[in-house]
Order: C-alpha cells, then sequence, then structure tokens
C-alpha cells in the first residue's frame, strides 16, 4: 500500500481532473481487502482526510487508507462506500424547553430554542469503523394553546438538521426514513477514534412557531442508524390532549 505521503502528492496532482466523477480505491478499515469506487469526486484533502462526494453524498476517508484515484471510471467498481459505521445509543442528560417559542423583553421578540444535552454511545463490533456514526436527526413535535381557525390545536414539526426535514408536511414516518437512510445523510467524526467521549448540545429553534401562546404538549424523537433511540413526551399538567396527538399533524 502506498504512504499516506505518496497518494497525497498523487491526489494533489489529480485534483485539477477531479471535477468529473472518477475512481477512488480505498480500504473500509486497516484490515480489509482494498474496494473500488466510482463516480466519485474529490472535493478537498485537509490534515491527512480526504472529502469525496458520490451520489449526492459526502464521505471522509483518510489518506492512510486511500490505494489510489484515477480520473475515469474502472470496471468491476461499486457505486458506493461501505457502510461501517455502527448503531448506537444515546444518553439524554438534560433537556431545556422554553414556556414559549417566542420570548418578549420590552419592545423585542426574541426565539428561543429547544436545548438538549446528550451523549452518543455506539455499539461496536470489528467490523465497525471507530472514527464516525450517523448524525443523529432530531424530531420535535410541539402543540400550543389556541387554534389554527379549525377548531383544532396548532400542532408543529421541527426538525434538526435541515436534511433531516421530510418531504411530506403531515406525520409519516415512511417519509422520515427515507431521509434517515438517505446517501445525503452526514456523519459526525471523531480525530481520536473515541466518539462516546464527547458531551454535545442540540439547539433546535423554534423560529417556525411565529407566535407566543404557551406550549401545553411536546414530543422528541431522536433517530439513530436506522430507528427511533431515544422518545420522550410532556404534556402541562391539568392539560387534556388525545393519545398521539403528534400524529394529526
Amino acid at each position: 500500500m502506498k504512504s499516506a505521503k505518496a497518494v497525497f502528492f498523487v491526489l494533489t496532482a489529480t485534483m485539477s481532473l477531479a471535477l468529473s466523477a472518477g475512481t477512488i480505491v480505498y480500504r473500509p478499515n486497516k484490515d480489509a481487502e482494498p474496494r473500488r469506487v466510482a463516480n466519485v469526486k474529490i472535493i478537498s484533502i485537509e490534515k491527512g482526510v480526504m472529502t469525496i462526494e458520490v451520489n449526492d453524498g459526502r464521505e471522509r476517508i483518510p489518506l492512510s487508507r486511500v490505494d489510489g484515484y484515477y480520473d475515469t471510471d474502472l470496471k468491476n467498481s461499486s457505486d458506493g462506500f461501505d457502510d461501517n459505521t455502527p448503531e448506537y445509543t444515546v444518553t439524554v442528560t438534560n433537556i431545556d424547553a422554553p414556556e414559549r417559542a417566542q420570548k418578549k423583553v420590552g419592545n423585542k421578540t426574541s426565539t428561543e430554542s429547544f436545548k438538549i444535552n446528550y451523549r452518543i454511545v455506539p455499539q461496536y463490533t470489528n467490523e465497525h469503523s471507530r472514527e464516525s456514526v450517523k448524525r443523529p436527526y432530531f424530531y420535535l413535535y410541539i402543540l400550543t394553546e389556541g387554534n389554527d381557525g379549525g377548531g383544532e390545536r396548532s400542532i408543529y414539526r421541527v426538525c434538526e438538521p435541515k436534511l433531516a426535514n421530510p418531504s411530506k408536511k403531515i406525520y409519516d414516518k415512511a417519509a422520515v426514513m427515507d431521509q434517515v437512510l438517505s446517501s445525503k445523510r452526514e456523519n459526525i467524526y471523531s480525530n481520536q477514534g473515541n466518539i462516546s467521549a464527547y458531551d454535545r448540545q442540540e439547539d433546535l429553534s423554534l423560529a417556525s412557531i411565529r407566535h407566543r401562546r404557551k406550549i401545553i404538549a411536546w414530543r422528541l424523537e431522536i433517530w439513530g442508524k436506522t430507528d427511533i433511540i431515544y422518545e420522550k413526551d410532556w404534556t402541562e399538567p391539568g392539560v387534556r390532549i388525545g393519545k398521539n396527538w403528534w400524529q394529526r399533524l
């Protein structure tokens, strides 16, 4: 296998040729056999890591695992990368939920956010990369007091990141799955190879709720690699709402 330094010089020399799709030869992990992936475009090479685009999705590969790049499509190549990221769970350590989506101080109104502190807990096997996991997708459903003009209380959905937003405006688990399993879904990387060592915070902006009505219920779903890995419901004490109210969205 070529050294990372040698590969870097070869790839740097071919970057001008990488405006169109080519083929990369890489190893999914250090013990794996080389794998060829066609229809690849090099986006950048920085700090020993190459960022690549294929089928509208992006991957990052250490140069130490790259055997070569060709500006033509080689025969017997794959059309995608091995997904060797692990399944995982999350441990939520704190949720800071605002009382309203907007806060007014004096004559100024500002947007609130729903804050989640959590830690990722990967479930590794020998085949899995210890350097990355699929980015968690957050879906927050909010029920506010008042109604939408039709006699129903208003229900809102907030997604993070933007790529998590399903194509349908109604509650549709299949549409969410399409986003979760999309090739465009990004990874979270750790240079130290220990994803679970970091405490993380996700701030879900409530800017899409353009009023100051009180929040009377919310439901949070966090999706891991393939399924819901965390869910929590909250209802204002004394408020009566239907079961699975968020599914009426």
